[in-house]
């Protein structure tokens, strides 16, 4: 509900228009979570996660309220009407940003979500690949480093060549590649967080992730630059090659220094990690994915019931409704297992010694 119409001007559209970088945030954080038990394992000499039980619980999570969302999408809103069984099944495989043929309507947010997918496709290969690169460096893996960095320069460079040479419809821009640095730099934070700490490279990246308020304050100029025309259009005009990778890499480095100082900061205490840590924060973690998935179909569905054009009337009274309801509707299957006795499933992981702001620290060479 980031979007703005293309009469809309001023700092301020621009400024709400920019949300979108919590995009990166999140890919960021996926890379942070979903590597680091890979490095971690061959700092302390175990074996890898296993990769058949790492995809099934992904699937677990993802899918079951994904599929029913895209099924609602389809017989509920009326843009959908005609919907053929092909479009359907791209949607429900997630595949749907290799075709040409656009979104179901009130799923366009959805192309975030099979990036997502495709990248915990391609980890565990790409795990193996890079801890084969650094075998017998597992404290000190400075060729998974580099490697990692290389990715961050890859990305850009194939989101300028598809915004150069486009190939048809099909919206190669929002394919895993062109997110390459995004993930890149969360796994790098994973990578630091179970290294030894008298490495230089951790030493430095643990130094500037004590001082969260210029890490976030860094975070904040960038994301003023992004808002400018050096990032392109705020609106749904399409940008340049140069402004898409301007863009990318200022959304990436705005990331990072968000995820940085909470992952490998300040271990205890804290205003910023005890409100992270609290109830409510937990409460919107866990229904934040169902936030995502129904937010745009609630959307859609509400300006149709308004019969208005789309993204129009007052913004603050539809985001208030929209998020409310959407919250409301995500929540609802947590309200039952609780009110069932059920354990909430992913609903946090309690924190480990080995953890980011636990209580141990990492292993030194082996």
């Amino acid at each position: 509900m980031t979007g703005t119409s293309s009469s809309d001007t001023g700092i301020g559209a621009s400024a709400l228009a920019h949300l979108e970088v919590g995009v990166p945030v999140f890919f960021v954080l996926s890379g942070f979570l979903l590597f680091r038990p890979f490095p971690l394992a061959a700092v302390r000499g175990d074996a890898a996660p296993d990769t058949r039980a790492y995809l099934w619980r992904r699937a677990l999570r993802i899918l079951p309220t994904y599929w029913l969302t895209v099924i609602g999408a389809v017989l509920f809103l009326p843009v959908n009407e005609g919907t053929n069984a092909g479009k359907l099944l791209q949607h429900l495989a997630l595949v749907q940003v290799y075709g040409d043929e656009g979104p179901i309507g009130g799923l366009d947010q959805m192309w975030s979500l099979c990036t997502e997918v495709a990248f915990y496709a391609v980890l565990p290969v790409l795990a193996a690949g890079l801890g084969r690169l650094s075998r017998g460096r597992a404290a000190r893996p400075w060729p998974a480093l580099l490697a990692l960095g290389g990715l961050a320069v890859a990305g850009p460079l194939f989101l300028y060549l598809v915004r150069l040479h486009p190939w048809g419809y099909h919206p190669m821009h929002l394919w895993l590649p062109s997110f390459a640095g995004w993930f890149a730099g969360g796994m790098a934070l994973a990578l630091l967080s179970v290294a030894d700490r008298g490495w230089a490279p951790v030493r430095v990246v643990r130094a500037l992730g004590r001082h969260l308020v210029v890490c976030w304050a860094a975070a904040a100029v960038l994301y003023w630059v992004a808002c400018t025309p050096l990032s392109g259009p705020y609106t749904f005009a399409q940008p340049t090659p140069v402004e898409s990778v301007t863009r990318n890499v200022l959304y990436m480095g705005i990331a990072v220094l968000v995820v940085l100082p909470l992952v490998l900061g300040q271990e205890h205490g804290g205003l910023v990690r005890r409100a992270l840590s609290g109830a409510t924060a937990r409460r919107l973690g866990e229904v934040s994915y169902g936030v995502f998935l129904v937010h745009m179909p609630l959307l859609a569905g509400f300006y149709a019931w308004l019969e208005i054009p789309v993204l129009t009337g007052p913004p603050i009274p539809v985001f208030v409704i929209v998020w409310g309801a959407s919250v409301a509707i995500a929540g609802l299957p947590l309200r039952r297992r609780r009110a069932a006795g059920a354990p909430v499933p992913f609903a946090g992981p309690r924190p480990r010694p080995d953890a980011p702001g636990g209580t141990g620290r990492a292993p030194g060479p082996r």
